[in-house]
């Protein structure tokens, strides 16, 4: 296993997080399938089908506005990956920069992907958040 898992698989994590940082909702919702879920560390924490992605960007939009949040930046390094036949997994730890009300705080985390190839295309099914800070 080399450091960075397959090229299709990359090009999702960082899309995703390209699409998240520019607040780009068409990037962010083009990486995910059809049943995607989401977990995240804001209520209601778990968003299922159908459109878990766009009724996550809801609530975060909301979050955003409840506390003030001006600015969101999501770095992060490669951690585990494993990809099995049509099946996917992969863990990136986070640092979440986060500017509310004026003031930067730092959280970090890792965030969890489940990938799958249908019809010949990598998609993410589902994205996990844990925050450790």
């Amino acid at each position: 296993m080399t450091s960075k898992p397959p090229a299709e698989i990359q090009t999702l994590i960082e899309t995703h997080i390209n699409g998240f940082n520019k607040q780009d909702n068409d990037l962010f919702f083009s990486v995910f399938g059809d049943s995607a879920i989401i977990i995240d560390g804001i209520a209601p924490y778990r968003w299922l089908n159908p459109n878990a992605p766009a009724n996550w960007l809801t609530d975060v939009a909301k979050w955003r506005t409840d506390l003030g949040v001006t600015h969101e930046h999501l770095s992060y390094e490669m951690g585990f990956w494993n990809v099995e036949g049509s099946s996917a997994y992969a863990v990136i730890a986070g640092t979440l920069t986060v500017t509310i009300k004026g003031q930067d705080i730092v959280r970090t985390g890792t965030l969890a992907y489940t990938f799958a190839n249908r019809n010949g295309v990598w998609k993410i099914e589902a994205q996990a958040w844990g925050r450790t800070s």
